[in-house]
């Protein structure tokens, strides 16, 4: 069996993180707040999202949360790699 090539793979893991939360923050922006409290309510059972959303997020603190979030996936899916490639 071939061994996963971590950077690679992190990196792969940090683009699909920011695409996701772009796509998120593009989520949020089309459909409003009342929807995305449906929406949330659903995803997450029992939990009322009524008092935690708030619309009004910078664009520049959306960039920031991306880019934070890209690293935080990188360096998780860095760190799998290397523990499956030990295991074997």
């Amino acid at each position: 069996m071939n061994q996963i090539n971590a950077r690679k793979f992190g990196i792969a893991a940090a683009i699909t993180g920011a695409i996701t939360y772009f796509g998120c923050f593009l989520f949020m922006s089309i459909l409003g707040k009342e929807a995305l409290i449906t929406i949330s309510n659903m995803f997450f059972h029992g939990m009322d999202f009524t008092n935690i959303i708030r619309m009004d997020i910078p664009f520049l603190e959306t960039i920031i949360g991306m880019g934070l979030f890209a690293i935080f996936c990188g360096i998780f899916a860095y760190i799998l790699v290397i523990i499956y490639n030990k295991l074997k």
